[in-house]
């Protein structure tokens, strides 16, 4: 072989080879860091329904054609919405509608449970 043959085939390997080889791993990388980005990018529309299910479980705990309410089934819904930050003005909104009127002890337990979450959340958005 001769030098020429030698420095074209160098050429060709140090020109094209490499450069295809970084830019191969360079795209592998690449997806690997979006695989690791995506399931973040779902989270919101899972959380969004999640709060959906929450509110759907209050509007049916406050049904004025119920009998019986479950006190502590209520001061716990009514905790879990301190879990959903990025929803607190909409939470703090449904926790001044709601009126517990009652002194039996889950009344007192569900009103104080009320306050402290909505009290949370407005130092949250306060500290924003």
């Amino acid at each position: 072989m001769t030098n020429f043959e030698l420095a074209i085939i160098a050429v060709i390997i140090l020109g094209f080879a490499v450069p295809a080889w970084l830019g191969a791993f360079a795209l592998l990388r690449a997806s690997a860091r979006q695989a690791q980005v995506a399931p973040q990018n779902t989270e919101p529309n899972k959380r969004y329904f999640a709060y959906v299910e929450l509110l759907k479980s209050l509007h049916a705990q406050l049904d004025p054609k119920l009998k019986m309410r479950n006190g502590p089934l209520f001061a716990a819904t009514v905790r879990e919405l301190a879990n959903y930050p990025e929803y607190r003005t909409l939470s703090v909104l449904l926790l001044e509608e709601i009126s517990v009127t009652g002194s039996r002890k889950f009344d007192q337990v569900v009103r104080a449970e009320m306050k402290a979450v909505e009290e949370d959340l407005l130092e949250l958005e306060e500290a924003r």
